[in-house]
């Protein structure tokens, strides 16, 4: 016989009691199925293995997951960068060789490929505001031909993308403006102003050209001279004095083709036939000079007042000139008065080759 445990309160019982006195759980049969234990025995920890065992392949998958990123990082990353290098090396290259329809496509298709983290990306942003600003302004400039536009946008751009096509429109559009104008001035300021222009050769010929063809003031004088005697003569039917004024050979005369001699006395005899007395004042003269087959041909455009009187009034016209103004309130005055526009060719003789007139 031999003390147990109760298994139900824990209380010391003997094996051969039928039951615990303490509680009256059955002993007997509890103890006849009761296995024998041998407590120094330890026992395997089969959890702790299989814990150590989880632990081990967390451990090892995260290393490799690691090692993925790493690998990931230095390959692929690396390999963005370069290329992200590249496209900004080449937006570079167009800005500085003011390739402006490439730059725009790089610039775009740059913000299409990379988010703000790219390593240029916020410098290049900056271009490209900068570049959208002035590339407006810029075609509006450059859509008319005006140099106050031009310079205008050199004020509000004075460093900007679009500089040396400013300054090459600007040197053309001066230099046109020289052109029209075809003086020596025009041309000599447009050098000034562009020493280094792509048309200052050409400006220097054109003003070695107008060296031969511009007038003299002797020979302006002599057109002068030769256009009043000529409308003198006309205007007191003069034949010698007129004669004296127009070439040997007459291409035109106030609308007559190659006309003889006789045939300008005619117009000039027709004047007095409704008796009236006609005073010609020749003004406004302006000449330019041509050479052909070597020898000067003079064109002349001038204005022309016709003042018609009758008989013997013009004499007391002129007459009245010399009074005080009191008294040019009884001066006489032209009956008509006609104006006209001429148009006169004289050879290097400075003789009348050709006339025009339009009222």
């Amino acid at each position: 016989m031999s003390l147990i445990k109760c298994p139900e309160c824990g209380h010391e019982v003997s094996d051969l009691a039928a039951a615990c006195p303490q509680c009256g759980c059955p002993i007997a049969k509890s103890a006849n199925i009761q296995m024998p234990q041998t407590p120094n025995t330890p026992q395997p920890n089969v959890t702790g293995k299989k814990r150590a065992v989880v632990t081990a392949v967390v451990v090892s998958l995260i290393i490799i997951a690691l090692a993925g990123t790493a690998v990931w990082f230095l390959f692929f990353r690396s390999s963005d960068d370069a290329d992200e290098r590249v496209a900004y090396e080449n937006i570079l290259r167009y800005e500085r060789d003011c390739s402006f329809d490439s730059l725009e496509v790089a610039l775009n298709e740059y913000f299409d490929t990379y988010n703000p983290d790219a390593f240029h990306y916020s410098q290049l942003k900056d271009l490209y505001d900068r570049f959208s600003v002035e590339r407006a302004d810029w075609n509006a400039a450059s859509g008319v031909s005006s140099l106050d536009a031009v310079r205008h946008f050199l004020d509000v751009h004075p460093d900007g993308f679009f500089l040396s096509c400013a300054l090459q429109r600007q040197d053309s559009l001066f230099f046109e403006q020289a052109l029209e104008e075809n003086t020596q001035e025009a041309f000599e300021l447009y050098i000034n102003q562009f020493p280094q222009g792509k048309y200052v050769a050409e400006a220097r010929k054109k003003m070695e050209d107008l060296d031969s063809t511009e007038l003299s003031s002797e020979e302006n004088g002599l057109i002068m001279e030769v256009l009043s005697r000529h409308f003198n003569a006309l205007a007191n039917g003069d034949e010698t004095a007129l004669s004296a004024t127009l070439a040997e050979v007459i291409n035109s005369y106030i609308g007559k083709s190659n006309p003889e001699m006789e045939d300008i006395y005619a117009y000039m005899h027709r004047m007095y036939d409704s008796g009236r007395e006609i005073v010609f004042l020749v003004k406004d003269a302006k000449a330019s000079k041509v050479d052909v087959a070597g020898r000067s041909i003079y064109n002349v455009q001038f204005s022309l007042e016709e003042d018609t009187y009758a008989h013997g009034q013009h004499a007391v016209a002129l007459d009245t000139e010399a009074k005080t103004s009191e008294d040019k309130a009884e001066e006489v005055k032209p009956s008509e008065v006609k104006n006209f526009s001429g148009t006169a060719v004289l050879n290097q003789s400075m003789k009348i080759t050709s006339l025009v007139l339009k009222q």
